[in-house]
């Protein structure tokens, strides 16, 4: 994402996944253009992906 959001060390996978997707939802509603507002959603997804990747690797 084009900012990087900073999450507590203590914070739970879900409680990250929440920020990530509270922060792209507002920054999408805020976005000047649609693709914009696609482009913000999309990194958010990436976001997740990578931390649900980093998760897996954790648990293995």
């Amino acid at each position: 994402m084009a900012h990087q959001l900073t999450f507590q060390s203590g914070s739970s996978n879900t409680e990250v996944i929440h920020e990530i997707v509270q922060h792209a939802l507002r920054s999408a509603a805020t976005a000047s253009t649609t693709n914009g507002a696609i482009d913000v959603l999309g990194e958010a997804l990436l976001e997740v992906e990578r931390l649900a990747a980093h998760t897996t690797v954790l648990t293995h």
